[in-house]
């Protein structure tokens, strides 16, 4: 993925680096896959868990799916800067940990200290015989004859932040298993403190109180950070809390020994709760369920709003039921919603079915949270834009505020870190979903781009000598809340024009793809005006090119903005989508000017960003500097077909890109030569990095596009499938990145618009799809005039 918000330095041996130094001008065989990828999430839209296999434990539990909410906001409405860096609101993390124990034989233990079956662990399938599929993540373990499958996912038909972790303990033995009992210990942190999605905040001040009044069995427990419900899903036998008894030591201890059935008197710091259910004897071949269902809400004194959640969605169903019914609407969407394009081999179908569960997992549904008159501890106020209701003035909190968040699709699930609503990522994620049927998921996408509070950096003096107009698609990406924002390192902020094309052409392919003319005919006064308008306007008069920016790499501003080919070919490719659309609206004034613009931006890409072989550079700078000028994304030249793929411009930048990317390791490419093309001097892309020589899933993709449409269907079939063996190793999470030289998961999965969906935009182009021409045409004029370098 990108660079996002700050550069990433990590130790590199120098065998790695004379791997990546020396890597060859022909494709060698991949290394086998290797598993590293053990933190598996689970989301409905509203929140998110995380299961680590590895510690065989929930490790996180999220208030919202995305990382931050607003900006910080003073007494004035004023934005909170520290130093060169906005203030934001970050969404917490809610959870120390999570898990099961389990009594047998004589003597108890907690499940973290039992291996976990690693092969049989992963996501849930949605049908019988069929592999994942679903948002369910299971984990197997065994304790002598009894075998513990467990369930964690974040419910789909809860409207919160929530989440469902049950147990199905079975009897594998020959002889009964006697006297039986499991256990549950939910370590939730609802103290102070923001510093970030994935950190623990702090778990003072915390209380925990019992109600087991009409029949139910909860723990509620609150503090700061709002209440958290925990349900039993089995009537309980015996519970305990800490710091009021030590929870964890009874089970931990070994020796048989219940839960005391005492709570908490008052305010504890680290106040914990732990459920245990006696099961008494299973027979052979038999088995039992337990399970505790837990929902939050921001306000510390909403328990009566999440109970009655807990009631309308729980009601008097067992762990088994619950679990039942969240595989059986995984299966539904799976069966009813989900189509697939033709060719598929079983593992290419459990990959693009497990794809399309991540890209609904990774779209926001959430429109509406509680805000506290506190921002990260007691006397420290918080402001908001935020109203009670869409464009109403600023709520006075605490309030429950309306927001323009729902259909933001992220970049990531956790555990990545960009959990985040980038336009790019977005762009493929919503292409994707539209190809796969999720058509009212894509439509909510495409919408969200189009509500969203965007124009913020249309004043600031970095764009003062463009005069950029009025804009509707951020400029790199957005808050939770929708609202647009960027980031910052020592050169300035990104400000990135890829976006404008990238969502015209997500918009067209959705059009032409789902039939719903609607959504164009509703909103053609802002997309034309605020967005294809917006892509004219950026034509540097000199070059012909999209005006410098940032682009898909994040290189800042400040001296390292650059004419960049990838902004230049969305750009193209977006105003031929936009030229179409015009033309079938009847804007026959505006169809022929997107065709005109797009067409020569098409032509200026041509002539002055490909070299003398007539392959396509990264920018016109290190293009004009003779050398350093590999950039793998380049490829989407051919692949939204702006370029001839049978023709000289993809001949030669695939060559291009062999000879100076190619990874050792893997299939695929380097992003770029930026980290490799200086050796000890100064150069016009000093930032290169581990990021930059890392092999990316994205352009491997892209790259099987092109090469499907340029007909080297065996280069295009490689790419793919060690793409897919590698996510088929890692739970079918697919990833950001490969290391070059080990070909292990590197920095961030699992990937929604740049793994899952560009993998399925993969395979319908195999299937026949997006081999329409930009405009109509390939181009077909002179090239390999930018620059003086060649392909070698």
């Amino acid at each position: 993925m990108n660079p996002r918000s700050k550069p990433i330095r990590r130790a590199f041996t120098a065998v790695a680096a004379l791997a990546v130094a020396c890597a060859p001008a022909a494709a060698l065989a991949e290394v086998p896959p290797t598993r590293t990828f053990y933190r598996l999430p689970s989301s409905n839209g509203y929140g998110a868990v995380l299961l680590d296999l590895e510690q065989a434990r929930l490790t996180h539990f999220r208030e919202h799916l995305y990382a931050t909410e607003e900006p910080e906001l003073n007494a004035s409405g004023g934005e909170v800067w520290n130093g060169n860096q906005p203030a934001v609101v970050k969404t917490r993390d809610l959870l120390y940990d999570a898990y099961f124990g389990l009594r047998s034989g004589g003597s108890q233990r907690w499940l973290t200290s039992v291996p976990v079956d690693l092969d049989a662990s992963g996501y849930a399938p949605w049908a019988a015989g069929k592999k994942g599929g679903t948002g369910v993540v299971t984990m197997v373990q065994k304790v002598g004859d009894l075998e513990a499958i467990q369930f964690f996912f974040a419910p789909r038909a809860m409207s919160h932040a929530s989440f469902v972790m049950a147990m199905r303990v079975r009897n594998t033995g020959a002889a009964k298993a006697t006297q039986i009992s499991a256990f549950s210990i939910h370590n939730f942190h609802l103290g102070f403190g923001r510093p970030g999605p994935m950190a623990d905040i702090d778990e003072n001040g915390e209380t925990i109180e019992l109600d087991t009044s009409g029949g139910k069995f909860d723990f509620i427990e609150r503090a700061f950070a709002g209440v958290v419900v925990a349900r039993a899903l089995a009537p309980v036998s015996h519970y305990g809390t800490a710091p009021a008894s030590n929870v964890y030591q009874i089970v931990n201890d070994g020796a048989v020994q219940d839960l005391p059935d005492t709570v908490n008197a008052g305010f504890a710091n680290g106040s914990v709760g732990a459920f245990q259910w006696d099961l008494g004897d299973i027979d052979p071949g038999a088995e039992k369920w337990v399970g505790v269902a837990v929902a939050h809400h921001g306000d510390p004194f909403a328990k009566d709003a999440v109970q009655g959640s807990l009631d309308a969605y729980a009601g008097a169903l067992g762990a088994q039921a619950i679990v039942d019914n969240e595989i059986a609407g995984w299966a539904e969407f799976q069966a009813n919603t989900i189509k697939l394009p033709g060719q598929l081999s079983d593992d290419e179908e459990a990959l693009l079915r497990q794809s399309a569960a991540i890209l609904q997992m990774g779209q926001v549904r959430e429109q509406t949270t509680f805000l506290r008159e506190w921002l990260a501890a007691d006397g420290q106020p918080r402001y908001t834009a935020m109203g009670t209701s869409l464009g109403s003035p600023p709520a006075s909190l605490p309030a429950t505020v309306a927001h323009r968040g729902k259909g933001a699709v992220l970049a990531s699930l956790p555990p990545g870190e960009w959990t985040y609503a980038w336009i790019r990522d977005g762009a493929y994620a919503v292409t994707a979903m539209a190809t796969l049927g999720m058509g009212a998921e894509a439509r909510d996408g495409l919408l969200y781009y189009l509500n969203a509070d965007a124009g913020k950096f249309q004043s600031w003096n970095e764009l003062k000598s463009y005069a950029m107009p009025p804009y509707q698609i951020s400029l790199v990406r957005y808050h939770g809340f929708g609202i647009e924002e960027t980031d910052f390192n020592d050169f300035g902020p990104n400000l990135e024009f890829d976006g404008f094309g990238l969502f015209l052409w997500a918009l067209r392919n959705y059009e032409e793809i789902s039939g719903d003319k609607t959504l164009v005919d509703e909103q053609w006064g802002t997309i034309s005006t605020k967005v294809a308008d917006v892509l004219v306007a950026l034509i540097d008069p000199e070059t012909g090119l999209i005006r410098r920016d940032s682009s898909i790499w994040e290189t800042h501003w400040n001296g390292r903005e650059r004419f960049w080919t990838y902004t230049s070919i969305t750009a193209a490719r977006g105003l031929c989508d936009a030229a179409a659309l015009a033309a079938r609206i009847g804007d026959s004034t505006r169809a022929e000017l997107y065709k005109t613009t797009g067409e020569k931006l098409r032509e200026a890409i041509a002539t002055r960003l490909t070299d003398a072989s007539g392959a396509l550079a990264s920018n016109a700078e290190e293009l004009a500097a003779g050398s350093g000028y590999w950039d793998a994304a380049v490829l989407d030249g051919i692949a939204m077909g702006l370029f001839d793929p049978k023709g000289p411009v993809a001949a030669a930048t695939m060559k291009g890109l062999d000879d100076n990317l190619l990874s050792p390791a893997g299939a695929g490419w380097s992003r770029n030569d930026d980290r490799n093309d200086h050796a000890g001097k100064a150069d016009l892309s000093p930032w290169g990095s581990e990021y930059d020589s890392a092999e990316w899933v994205v352009t491997n993709l892209r790259g099987a596009v092109a090469a499907f449409h340029m007909g080297d269907t065996a280069r295009a079939e490689k790419l793919l499938a060690w793409v897919r063996d590698q996510s088929h190793t890692n739970y079918l999470a697919v990833a950001e990145t490969y290391d070059e030289s080990t070909g292990k998961y590197k920095f961030n999965a699992p990937m929604i618009g740049f793994g899952a969906g560009v993998y399925a935009l993969a395979l319908a182009t195999r299937a026949g799809m997006f081999n329409d021409p930009a405009c109509g045409a390939y181009y077909g004029g002179p090239v390999g005039t930018g620059g003086s370098g060649g392909a070698g």
